[in-house]
């Protein structure tokens, strides 16, 4: 193997790792986002529904 092939070898292995982070950092970004929205939504009141008492069954 040449140096000119070895080089190109090289090229694409970086190529590939740039595309591997990428991804990475795109799926990051989407799983931040959803924490994000839960972390809104647990800062929100929210108001228990009302129900009538329970009352034992009389057979």
């Amino acid at each position: 193997m040449d140096d000119k092939e070895r080089f190109m070898r090289r090229m694409e292995t970086r190529r590939e790792l740039h595309r591997s982070i990428s991804r990475e950092e795109k799926r990051k970004e989407e799983v931040l986002k959803v924490f994000e929205g839960l972390g809104e939504l647990a800062k929100r009141r929210v108001e228990v529904p009302h129900s009538p008492p329970w009352e034992p069954c009389r057979w």
